[in-house]
């Protein structure tokens, strides 16, 4: 069987997976420069939206930019924001695609895990004149986190043509599928690059992999939630 170019773990999804963690961890050390900022997490800077936090409306702000150019008509991607009633600025069609949609709703994990590691990694305080500059680093690096989880899609549904009856077989039992699909030695591989990263940017080693060891959990909760839709799509999982 011929696999889809876009389901080529080592040719495909794993490149794509190590040029966002590069992403990932240039944009944490930027956020490490500035205070916490808990401002910013807050209603009351937006001018003409006072009732909403800095970081959600710029984080809305963006994602509606990059609505309008089409990146959420690609299955993989997935937003913080409701971008479901932006129209393309550009003739675009909507790619084909191996992968089924799916929203993976993980946008508010992400972000609570986000806000409590910043805690952690960021000098404490307030800096009014960073502000700007914070949620700027926040939302780079929040995109990035959620491009990456995101591509737990195409993992499983690469491993789910690679081998269907096994999964079939699990009848979509949480245990039967980490089975098959968690493997350590790669989760290894992905900690030692979060280090060199780090290393490499500057960047407290340890911060930097307690976001990858979290990126790691929340991609299987992805795979597991994306692997029994497609059992259900073919009749092997109760609904919900």
């Amino acid at each position: 069987m011929t696999t889809h170019p876009d389901l080529d773990l080592n040719k495909t999804i794993r490149p794509g997976l190590d040029i966002l963690a590069n992403e990932i961890v240039i944009g944490l050390k930027k956020r490490t420069r500035f205070k916490v900022n808990k401002a910013v997490y807050q209603p009351g800077l937006v001018i003409d939206n006072p009732t909403i936090s800095l970081l959600d409306y710029e984080l809305a702000k963006i994602e509606q930019c990059h609505a309008e150019l089409g990146r959420y008509a690609f299955a993989t991607q997935d937003a913080f924001s409701d971008v479901s009633q932006i129209g393309n600025a550009i003739n675009r069609q909507a790619p084909t695609s191996p992968v089924k949609k799916m929203a993976s709703g993980v946008g508010p994990r992400l972000i609570d895990f986000y806000r409590d590691w910043i805690q952690r990694a960021c000098p404490d305080g307030e800096d009014t004149n960073t502000f700007g500059e914070t949620v700027t680093a926040d939302v780079s690096a929040l995109l990035a986190i959620m491009e990456r989880v995101n591509l737990g899609k195409l993992v499983a549904e690469s491993k789910f043509t690679e081998m269907p009856e096994a999964f079939i077989a699990t009848k979509g039992d949480r245990e039967g599928m980490l089975e098959l699909i968690v493997r350590k030695d790669r989760e290894g591989k992905v900690i030692e690059l979060a280090e060199a990263l780090a290393s490499h940017y500057d960047l407290d080693k340890q911060h930097a992999i307690d976001v990858f060891k979290f990126m790691i959990e929340v991609t299987v909760d992805i795979e597991v939630d994306y692997l029994r839709m497609r059992l259900q799509q073919i009749g092997h999982y109760p609904p919900s």
